[in-house]
């Protein structure tokens, strides 16, 4: 069927599209402030320095452009 085809694609494209502007910084800025976002303050001294190395792993790394 190609209107299913066709509809996937475009559900693809519009995941692609929400990433994108998910991952602008100023989007990221905004998030990384919401407490949901934010690590609970009695998390194991193991998981919290995973988290701290995540965190700067994706700084050094460029985000992508939308």
């Amino acid at each position: 069927m190609p209107s299913r085809r066709i509809n996937k694609i475009a559900t693809a494209k519009l995941a692609t599209n929400i990433r994108g502007e998910l991952a602008t910084e100023s989007n990221l800025r905004v998030l990384e402030a919401l407490p949901a976002f934010q690590a609970e303050d009695d998390l194991p001294q193991k998981l919290r320095r995973l988290l701290d190395r995540l965190e700067a792993a994706e700084r050094t790394q460029p985000h992508p452009k939308p």
